[in-house]
């Protein structure tokens, strides 16, 4: 069964019918039943798929609504037509859909017509108190260059806290965003103004992270995720902390103070290039290194657990899950624990399966609702050694 099937299943007046539209948003319900569909959905779901140790009750979301710090809108512009594509306008501050407005209202005009014609997406991210632009362009020549200019001095003046701007490149007009995949013969990236990094405040300490990079997008749930899984690793003074798919470092900094030793893994070079950053500013002799983690690189280029002391290991792959044989060169390094965070609750059967077969057991499972309003759930998982 896919999780999503279960939504399906467990929503207020579904039938047989309706199952096809079980990937539409959860938005519209009132909150607390939303909870509940999807606390009756995640336990159907591991019972169907005959899973080891019953899931916990969703944490829930401190901001169910209007929490998201990150939003897009795709650009159509047809002759005498400007379209922006709606997306789950509800889930975003208030202060996102007012950029839009004002964008739009800007592009509308014949003065701005080059720049709409060339724009494919129109991106938001930051915090819940300052954000920043980035206009996904299909090319960047002079004109295009001078209307970003003359937008970004609308940003500027507007009181809605935009700090900085960007043009990304994207000529293949994709459907991604943010493509993975950058062109190498135009200029990928270019700064309009403000700073190049965004930055999270964690209260004691501040992380920066690439302005492209990724980072949770529902930032009124991150002190819980980081309080959950602070609990369910239970990091040690004597032991060495690996925390795979590390982005720039956040799970790093939040545990890595209770362990012996870190090491963060991302595949992505600008992500830890801040992390190293972080830890010069913080003075944490912690360790990052870029690399794709598949089964070789864990085999090959992690260092060797050392005899006699205990390694815990932290890995939140993203949605598609790991790479063939990771688990299984994880599991030979024999680690305490391990906290496998799934952002995509259709890969947990699989990997269960998987950490079973290598001699790890689960020890608990804690839902968050990370994405309220959407039938989706980041899944902690803990695991010991049978």
């Amino acid at each position: 069964m896919f999780f999503e099937q279960a939504i399906a299943h467990n929503l207020p007046n579904y039938t047989k019918e309706s199952d096809s539209a079980y990937g539409e948003t959860l938005a519209p319900l009132d909150y607390k039943d939303e909870l509940k569909v999807k606390n009756e959905a995640i336990r159907e779901f591991w019972e169907v798929n005959r899973l080891a140790r019953g899931p916990q009750p969703i944490v829930a979301s401190p901001m169910p609504r209007n929490y998201r710090t990150t939003s897009k809108r795709q650009v159509e512009m047809k002759p005498g037509d400007l379209r922006f594509n709606e997306y789950d306008s509800i889930l975003e501050p208030e202060e996102h859909n007012a950029i839009y407005r004002l964008l739009f209202d800007k592009l509308i005009t014949p003065a701005y017509k080059p720049l709409a014609y060339a724009l494919n997406w129109l991106i938001i991210r930051g915090t819940y108190k300052y954000r920043i632009v980035i206009f996904n362009v299909k090319k960047l020549d002079a004109s295009i260059v001078r209307k970003l200019k003359q937008i970004s001095e609308v940003l500027q003046q507007s009181p809605y806290h935009v700090t900085a701007a960007h043009a990304y490149v994207d000529p293949t007009g994709s459907n991604y965003y943010l493509e993975a995949k950058r062109p190498t013969d135009t200029l990928n990236f270019k700064q309009l103004y403000g700073p190049r990094e965004l930055s999270l405040d964690l209260g004691h300490f501040r992380l920066k992270y690439p302005v492209t990079g990724f980072s949770q997008i529902n930032e009124s749930q991150i002190h819980n995720l980081i309080k959950s899984a602070s609990r369910l690793l239970g990091l040690e003074k004597g032991d060495h902390f690996l925390d795979l798919y590390c982005g720039y470092g956040l799970f790093s900094f939040a545990l890595g103070e209770a362990a012996k030793s870190v090491l963060g893994v991302e595949w992505e070079g600008p992500s830890i290039d801040c992390a190293k950053a972080s830890a010069r500013f913080l003075k944490k002799n912690y360790k990052f290194i870029a690399g794709k983690i598949d089964e070789t690189f864990v085999q090959m280029r992690l260092p060797r657990p050392i005899p006699g002391e205990p390694e815990r290991i932290l890995l939140d792959p993203p949605r598609k899950g790991t790479e063939p044989g990771v688990i299984r060169a994880l599991a030979m390094r024999k680690p305490v624990r391990v906290l496998h965070i799934f952002c995509g609750t259709d890969e947990i059967p699989a990997a269960l399966a998987e950490w079973e077969r290598y001699g790890y057991r689960v020890k608990e499972v804690l839902p968050m609702d990370l994405f309220p309003g959407t039938p989706h759930l980041e899944t902690l998982v803990a695991l010991e050694k049978k």
